[in-house]
């Protein structure tokens, strides 16, 4: 057996698994046939391996997010596509919260191996457990921009990287009262932003400011700058972590009677196709969509392969500031 991992290679495990018929192995039809020819050169196990011959990957990789309608996605998800088509499989889009509340077909799914593996992109709630939980039991399944889990691999961004940017654009401008509206979930992407966020501010010797969850929604972030204009009045720039909050942000610092730039500075995370539209346009700080979507469909393709799961970050390309009309110096 280690014979044939070595010279096929994969792990001597996948070659056990594969040549006694386990249906759970989830690996690319080049590398099955690969190791099935290794061991027929080899003599080992025919019986074996003509009846792994039978079993084959059905060439789908599903992709499961927690807002489909989310423009954000729109770009992860042409990177995927682009990589999955490249290497000869389909992507099949889903909403999280859909597949948990028909969990029992989505388990239906996963058994009868409909998909080769999952990309997940986890959002606040616990339908992204039920999915993950189900997924992981037969299925490679890799999170997408997120760590929660240890056994399971994951392609992230450098989020910190990418508040820290935002916050230190803020700085160079002269701002030194500057709030943060966080994500809140998925915790380790949120509490990622929040780190650069509070980094940059005590690298340069400013004390933190308000931080408040501003969610994933317009709605959210509108609720959220309210809150921390009323208990906070004295800040005068905000890093949001998610580029709909912010516009949600934009809004009511309107209702409030404040001019963005000119009374309160905006900045936020991620660029989506309408920020240069808006009055004023919208500060932000782009990170490479497209190549989390193609990275993590490789990653999923690795584990197919026989690799095991791991966690990566992305770090080129760096996050790249785009200045807009939404940040200016303090009054």
């Amino acid at each position: 057996m280690s014979d044939v991992a070595r010279a096929a290679g994969v792990s001597p495990a996948v070659v056990s698994r594969l040549l006694r018929g386990d249906e759970t192995l989830r690996i690319r039809e080049d590398t099955r046939q690969r190791v099935l020819a290794v061991a027929e050169d080899l003599n080992y196990t025919p019986n074996e391996v003509a009846r792994a011959l039978r079993k084959a990957e059905v060439g789908i990789i599903g992709m499961a997010v927690h807002d489909t309608s989310n423009p954000v996605y729109s770009e992860i998800l042409d990177g995927a596509q682009a990589e999955a088509s490249a290497n000869g499989f389909a992507l099949l889009l889903a909403d999280a919260d859909e597949l948990a509340r028909g969990d029992k077909a989505f388990e239906r799914i996963v058994r009868g191996n409909r998909i080769d593996g999952l990309l997940l992109q986890r959002g606040s709630t616990t339908a992204d457990d039920t999915v993950a939980n189900i997924a992981s039991a037969r299925l490679p399944l890799v999170l997408v921009n997120d760590r929660t889990r240890d056994d399971v691999g994951s392609v992230a961004l450098d989020d910190e990287a990418a508040a820290h940017v935002a916050t230190r654009h803020l700085l160079d401008l002269g701002h030194t009262a500057i709030g943060h509206l966080k994500l809140g979930a998925p915790k380790a992407r949120s509490e990622a932003r929040v780190r650069g966020w509070r980094n940059a501010l005590r690298a340069a010797g400013v004390q933190d400011g308000p931080s408040l969850a501003g969610g994933h929604t317009t709605d959210a972030g509108g609720v959220a700058l309210a809150k921390l204009l009323a208990a906070s009045p004295d800040v005068t720039a905000i890093v949001v972590s998610n580029v709909l909050s912010a516009v949600g942000a934009m809004t009511a610092a309107r209702v409030a009677g404040l001019d963005v730039p000119r009374d309160l500075s905006i900045v936020a995370l991620h660029d989506v196709f309408f920020a240069e539209h808006l009055s004023p346009p919208l500060t932000v700080v782009r990170l490479p969509l497209r190549e989390l979507g193609r990275r993590s469909v490789a990653a999923i393709l690795r584990q197919l392969d026989g690799a095991p799961p791991r966690h990566e970050v992305i770090r080129e390309p760096a996050p790249e500031l785009v200045i807009r009309g939404s940040t200016a110096p303090p009054r």
